[in-house]
């Protein structure tokens, strides 16, 4: 088969072709072969060795969708010859033409979505389902900031959180984001110290019941400040760096709370009921999936290059050669 194969660590030229062996499905794994494959912002930082360095040589990639071509031991039959999509934290091998995957990872891909919505799903999908339902449980009538509102996790975090009656506002750094934002439903609104005040108006003084936060250090000064008495902030990402360490005097006055989300921490099986909603939205139009480019396998540098830009909206998508 063809895969990015990496050799060493750096910027995204070590992103090349190459022939690669087809990996065997082990005991409990499906063999997919691979029709979308999704881009992930980890993905550029393992590639640069700032997050969860990965052993050499290495195929990048951890989410995908397409047909079942084989199982491993321990496997239900039922999976073979099924469209599927999935995340699988702890391997990697998706910039590939096929990829062994976990079946308990696996989305049954409903006939009516295409291979790039499956390759848009996992990560961000029940990234995004997982800070709506689960990190947080915020009421109709509540408030919330989602930072980065025009990527692939904000924007669906936007409409999952207004599914559940809140009011959003979302952050961006370009008028044709916060478009998109605006499109989505929600109050576009521009980062930097002007966010408090424009928070503020628009909640009558109050603040916010929660920030949602995938940037980190440079947004941290901000997402405190617009927080609400027993406002939660919720980090799941640090795109600009870690933020400061928090001193509790911080959170004192207010009453706040602050916590992490990780989907890799439960068991996948934990996320069964929103593999299923997810594609139930989507199908039925209340959940919008906003792509960005797509970009063949051997151009994966390039797609790692307009990531890393922040010039991108949506959901960035590879798609291995017919």
């Amino acid at each position: 088969m063809q895969a990015i194969v990496v050799h060493a660590l750096g910027g995204p030229e070590v992103l090349t072709l190459r022939a690669h062996p087809t990996p065997a499905p082990g005991p409990g794994e499906v063999l997919v072969r691979l029709h979308a494959i999704g881009v992930n912002f980890s993905d550029t930082e393992r590639r640069r060795g700032v997050y969860d360095p990965p052993g050499l040589p290495w195929i990048p990639g951890n989410e995908a969708a397409g047909v079942v071509e084989g199982l491993g031991a321990d496997v239900d039959q039922v999976w073979l010859g099924r469209r599927v999509a999935f995340w699988a934290p702890r391997t990697s091998g998706t910039y590939a033409e096929y990829a062994a995957a976990p079946a308990a990872t696996l989305f049954a891909l409903a006939d009516e979505l295409t291979f790039s919505v499956g390759a848009a799903l996992p990560v961000q999908g029940l990234t995004a389902y997982g800070l709506s339902h689960v990190a947080t449980a915020l009421t109709p009538g509540q408030t919330a900031v989602v930072h980065a509102a025009a990527g692939g996790v904000g924007a669906l975090l936007v409409q999952l959180l207004q599914k559940r009656g809140v009011r959003v506002f979302g952050t961006a750094s370009t008028p044709a984001k916060r478009e998109l934002i605006r499109a989505l439903g929600a109050t576009p609104l521009p980062y930097g110290p002007s966010l408090r005040d424009l928070v503020l108006d628009a909640t009558g003084g109050r603040g916010v019941d929660a920030v949602f936060d995938s940037v980190g250090q440079a947004t941290r000064a901000e997402s405190f400040a617009v927080l609400g008495r027993y406002g939660h902030l919720a980090y799941f990402g640090e795109a600009s760096g870690p933020p400061a360490p928090i001193d509790l005097e911080e959170l004192y006055g207010r009453c706040l709370r602050v916590s992490c989300f990780w989907l890799g921490a439960d068991q996948p099986e934990r996320w069964d009921t929103a593999r299923r909603e997810l594609q139930e939205w989507v199908a039925d139009g209340t959940l919008r999936i906003t792509f960005g480019q797509s970009f063949p396998l051997h151009q994966a540098s390039e797609a790692h290059r307009l990531l890393e830009s922040r010039e991108t909206h949506g959901k960035l998508i590879l798609v291995p050669a017919a």
